[in-house]
């Protein structure tokens, strides 16, 4: 049986497993912080179908590391390009999605954060990767 080590605790679990502390992480985060009409999309079968098949399309690497860093980086989550606060019409927009590692998610969420023009420069950029054949 294949093994690695949870990032976070140091605990030892199979390859293709989540550890216990990721999982209530998560679970505290829907529970206090995210908005409750987001995490229904998120929790949906339809949302879940949809992630399975942005990352399928894309053999499960990051796509930002892959066009802008020229890296090969597995991929983590699919990443609403417009957020669903923004727009909730394109939760399910294949279009919209784009397949990401955890660092390169904070990278973009960082910029979005930094200003609108920032926000705008960086969705441009993932747009263009998607338009380009990224992840198809």
């Amino acid at each position: 049986m294949l093994t690695k080590v949870c990032g976070r605790c140091g605990r030892k679990i199979k390859i293709n497993e989540q550890c216990e502390c990721q999982k209530q992480r998560h679970k505290e985060y829907d529970r206090y912080s995210r908005n409750k009409e987001s995490a229904a999309i998120y929790h949906s079968k339809m949302w879940k179908l949809l992630s399975d098949d942005c990352k399928r399309k894309c053999n499960g690497l990051d796509l930002y590391a892959l066009h802008v860093k020229h890296k090969l980086v597995k991929g983590t989550l699919s990443h609403h390009i417009t957020e669903i606060a923004e727009d909730k019409n394109r939760a399910y927009d294949q279009s919209n999605l784009i397949y990401l590692s955890d660092k390169s998610h904070a990278e973009i969420h960082e910029a979005y954060k930094k200003s609108e023009m920032s926000k705008k420069k960086i969705q441009g950029i993932l747009f263009d990767i998607i338009k380009a054949g990224g992840g198809t």
